[in-house]
C-alpha cells in the first residue's frame, strides 16, 4: 500500500479567516502520517464577486463593497499563508500554496477538483469559517478521494493533534469498506483501534463477521478491539458521537453514506449528524 503522502488543507479567507490553530493542527497531522501538506485558499476574484451583486443598485455603493471584500480576503489569505509556511516548515511537511479564485461563497466544486489530485483533503468544519456539512458534502462526493473533517468550533484548538486512538464505524457496507481501506495507513500507525458496530441499524447477518474483519486487520499488523452495541434508541450519529467521546478517541473513521438524487447526493443522516458538529477529526470516504 502506497500510503498517504500528499495531503491538502482547505482554508477560508472570507468573510472570516480559518482559525490559525487549524493550520497548526493540520501540519501536525500531516507529520504524524508521514505526508506533505499543501494549502488551498479560495481568494475572492473581482469578476466572480461582481457577478453576485445586483447591477445598477441605488441602495448600495457596489464598487466600494467589492473593493472592501477583495481587500479583506487578500489580507486574510496572506496572513494564513504566512502561518501555513511557518507551521509546515517547522514540521518539515510543506507542499504547495494554492490560491483559487472565488466568489463570495466558496465553491465546493473548485475544491473537489484540487482534491482529486491529493491523497487526503483536510476540511475545517464550523460556523466560524462558514464551511458547513453542505460544503463538505460537495467535496466528499465530488472528489472521489478521502477527506478529513477538522472541528473548528471554538477560539482555541485542541491541546494536541494526535490521531493515534481511532474509532472505526463499521456496518459492513461499501462506504465503510472504502473508508477502512483508505484509512489503513492511519490505522497502521495508531496505538489503539476500536471497531464499533450498532446492531440495530442493519441486520447483523448482512455484516461480515468480527473474525473476518479481525483477520483482515491483522494482515496489516493492526490489533483492534470490537464492540457491538445498541444505539439505545438514539440516532446513529448521536450514538457514534457519544461512543467516541466516552472512549477518549481522537479520530473517527466512517463511510460517507449518501442518498442519490439527480446528478448529486444528499448526505445520509448519520454522516450529516457527525459533520454538523464533529466530536474529533473525522476520516470520511465514499
Amino acid at each position: 500500500m502506497a500510503g498517504i503522502k500528499d495531503t491538502m488543507l482547505v482554508l477560508s479567507s472570507y468573510p472570516d479567516p480559518t482559525p490559525e490553530y487549524i493550520v497548526d493542527q493540520a501540519a501536525a497531522i500531516a507529520k504524524h502520517i508521514g505526508a506533505r501538506l499543501s494549502a488551498l485558499i479560495p481568494v475572492l476574484e473581482r469578476s466572480r464577486v461582481a457577478a453576485g451583486y445586483p447591477r445598477h443598485s441605488l441602495l448600495m455603493d457596489v464598487p466600494a463593497l467589492i473593493e472592501d471584500a477583495l481587500g479583506t480576503s487578500a489580507r486574510h489569505a496572506d496572513k494564513l499563508f504566512a502561518r501555513f509556511e511557518k507551521a509546515a516548515d517547522y514540521r518539515g511537511v510543506r507542499g504547495e500554496e494554492i490560491r483559487q479564485g472565488s466568489s463570495l461563497v466558496a465553491s465546493s466544486q473548485d475544491v473537489a477538483r484540487h482534491a482529486r489530485v491529493h491523497d487526503l483533503t483536510l476540511l475545517p468544519i464550523g460556523e466560524l469559517i462558514g464551511l458547513d456539512e453542505l460544503y463538505a458534502e460537495g467535496v466528499i462526493f465530488g472528489s472521489g478521494r478521502p477527506c478529513m473533517a477538522l472541528p473548528a468550533a471554538g477560539e482555541t484548538g485542541p491541546s494536541d493533534s494526535k490521531i493515534d486512538d481511532v474509532v472505526v464505524a463499521w456496518d459492513g457496507g461499501a462506504p465503510a469498506a472504502r473508508a477502512l481501506a483508505d484509512a489503513m495507513p492511519v490505522l497502521e500507525r495508531a496505538k489503539r483501534v476500536r471497531v464499533v458496530t450498532f446492531d440495530d441499524e442493519k441486520s447483523i447477518a448482512e455484516i461480515p463477521s468480527q473474525a473476518e474483519l479481525d483477520r483482515h486487520l491483522n494482515a496489516h499488523g493492526i490489533k483492534a478491539t470490537f464492540d457491538t452495541l445498541s444505539t439505545g434508541g438514539h440516532s446513529i450519529g448521536k450514538a457514534l458521537n457519544e461512543y467516541v467521546r466516552s472512549h477518549g478517541a481522537n479520530l473517527l473513521v466512517m463511510g460517507a453514506f449518501g442518498h442519490s438524487r439527480v446528478r448529486e447526493f444528499i448526505l445520509g443522516g448519520a454522516t450529516r449528524s457527525i459533520l454538523h458538529a464533529p466530536p474529533v477529526p473525522v476520516f470520511l470516504s465514499h
